[in-house]
């Protein structure tokens, strides 16, 4: 077993790694352009029409953000969720169980604002405002966001 101190210092053990290097790199790169991956089509998630806008918004309310990432994320990880559940239920009650799940997070229990006065080292006054949106608290501690 060579220590990479080693190879830096051998020159002919040096190129044979730069070969096997570039042989790796070339019967990889025909397997992935051959193994592309499935595309899922079983997520139906949409956003709501409402919020729509909150991406590109100038200065979108804190709770819209909250809600629009929550569904962006339904839409990013649904079918990851559905491919990863382990069971012997059909496709469909898997879509099902997911999709419930999702719904049951949704709504936002609480959303806390704070807001404090900060002193710079210039002396300035600059007020401060802080978020945190709780979903789920039947479950402590609860999840939320900043």
């Amino acid at each position: 077993m060579y220590h990479l101190k080693t190879i830096a210092k051998n020159a002919t053990i040096k190129q044979e790694v730069a070969t096997l290097v570039k042989a790796v790199a070339a019967v990889q790169q025909p397997m992935a352009m051959n193994q592309q991956q499935p595309k899922r089509t079983y997520a139906e998630h949409q956003i709501p029409e409402r919020l729509k806008d909150v991406s590109t918004a100038a200065n979108p309310r804190f709770f819209d953000m909250v809600e629009y990432f929550f569904h962006r994320a339904c839409q990013i990880c649904e079918d990851k969720l559905v491919e990863d559940m382990k069971g012997r239920a059909s496709m469909d009650e898997k879509k099902k169980k997911v999709k419930g799940i999702l719904m049951l997070m949704q709504p936002c229990d609480h959303i806390i604002e704070i807001a404090f006065p900060l002193r710079r080292d210039s002396g300035d006054y600059e007020m401060i405002t802080g978020y945190r949106a709780q979903h789920c608290t039947h479950r402590t501690p609860t999840k939320g966001g900043k």
